[in-house]
C-alpha cells in the first residue's frame, strides 16, 4: 500500500524540522565555544594569574562543563581542584593549550564569522573582569582587539567601551577612575565578574529591551513577525501558519519592515551571547534609530494568537 501524499508531506516536514534543529544546536555550540575561548584569553591577557583569578576560572569552568558537557572544561576543573599545576607558568601553559585545542576544533569546521568574533570578544571581556579588576595591560589588550578587527570597530554594542578604553590610554596612563569606568562598561555587556558576585558569568542572561508580555499589546493584523531560536509552541512551519492565519506575516530576518521580534521562551536561557545573533542584534540597532519595533515573548504571542482565533 502506497504512503499517502499527506503522510509523505508530514515525513518531509519532520525531516526539515530535524535538520533545522540540528543546525541550531551546532550554531549555538559554536557560539558557546567561542565565548569560552574568549573568556580564557581574557583571563590570561595580563600574562599572569592574578589574585582571585584561579578561583574565578574554577567557577567558570565548572559552569561551562555543567551546561555544555565539555570534557576539556571538566578536565580543567579536576586539575584545579586537585592542585595539579606545579607553578603559575604551568597553569598558564595549560590554559593556552586548551585555547589552541579549541581553536583547532573550530577551525576544522569553518572560518570564523562576524558572530564568532562578537561572541569571542564578549567572552574576552568577561575574562578580563572575572577577578574584579582591570589592569593597564588588559586595557591595552582590549584596544589591540578593537584595532585588529573591523567587525569589533563597527559593532555598535561595543562603541561605548571602545571610546572608554581609547580615551583612558590617550596619555598612556590608566588611572583608578578610568579602570573603574572601563569595568562598568564591560559589566553592562557581560555582567559583573565572579569575584564581585560569587556567581559564574557563564550562564547568565543578557538584558534585552523589555519584551511585550501582555498579549493585548500585540497588534496582529498586518504586522510582520520574526522568530528567533527554537520555539516551544511547535515546529516553525506551524507557528508561521498560525501567524498568517490571523492576517500577519512572518519574515526570515529583521528589517525596517519588522514590527515584532519574537524571543523564544527557551532560547538563551543559559547562554547570554546567543543574544548577539543577527536577528536580535539587528533589531536593537533599529530600535536605537527610533523605529517602533518591539521584542515580544513567545508566550505573549501564543496567547495573542489564541485570543484572535477565539474571537
Amino acid at each position: 500500500m502506497k504512503i499517502s501524499e499527506t503522510a509523505m508531506l508530514s515525513i518531509h516536514q519532520r525531516e526539515l524540522e530535524e535538520r533545522h534543529n540540528a543546525f541550531n544546536k551546532t550554531t549555538n555550540t559554536r557560539k558557546r565555544v567561542f565565548y569560552w575561548i574568549g573568556f580564557l584569553d581574557g583571563a590570561l591577557s595580563s600574562h599572569r594569574i592574578e589574585d582571585g583569578e584561579e578561583e574565578a576560572l574554577l567557577a567558570e569552568a565548572s559552569r561551562f562543563s555543567d551546561f555544555f558537557d565539555d570534557p576539556d572544561a571538566s578536565d580543567l576543573v579536576e586539575d584545579l581542584l586537585a592542585d595539579c599545576f606545579s607553578s603559575e607558568e604551568d597553569l598558564i601553559d595549560q590554559l593556552r593549550q586548551l585555547i589552541d585545542d579549541k581553536r583547532a576544533e573550530l577551525g576544522m569546521q569553518s572560518s570564523p564569522s562576524e558572530t564568532d568574533e562578537l561572541n569571542e570578544f564578549l567572552g574576552f571581556c568577561a575574562g578580563v573582569i572575572c577577578d574584579g579588576r582591570v589592569l593597564e595591560v588588559e586595557v591595552r589588550s582590549i584596544i589591540h582587539r578593537f584595532k585588529s578587527s573591523a567587525v569589533l570597530m563597527q559593532a555598535k554594542p561595543f562603541a561605548s567601551l571602545r571610546k572608554a578604553v581609547e580615551m583612558s590610554m590617550a596619555d598612556d596612563i590608566l588611572t583608578d577612575q578610568e579602570a573603574d569606568e572601563i569595568q562598568e562598561w564591560i559589566a553592562k555587556l557581560v555582567g559583573d565578574g565572579f569575584i564581585d558576585t560569587g556567581i559564574p558569568n557563564i550562564g547568565t542572561v543578557a538584558k534585552l529591551d523589555e519584551p511585550i508580555t501582555d498579549p493585548n499589546d500585540i497588534k496582529l493584523q498586518g504586522s510582520v513577525f520574526v522568530l528567533t531560536g527554537p520555539m516551544s509552541m511547535g515546529p516553525r512551519s506551524f507557528i508561521i501558519s498560525e501567524i498568517e492565519s490571523v492576517g500577519a506575516t512572518c519574515a526570515p530576518r529583521t528589517t525596517t519592515k519588522t514590527d515584532y521580534v519574537v524571543v523564544s521562551s527557551t532560547a538563551s536561557r543559559h547562554w547570554r551571547t546567543t543574544h548577539f545573533g543577527t536577528k536580535i542584534e539587528r533589531a536593537r540597532e533599529l530600535i536605537e534609530k527610533g523605529l517602533k519595533l518591539r521584542f515580544v515573548s513567545e508566550v505573549a504571542l501564543q496567547r495573542a494568537l489564541q485570543l484572535a482565533k477565539a474571537n
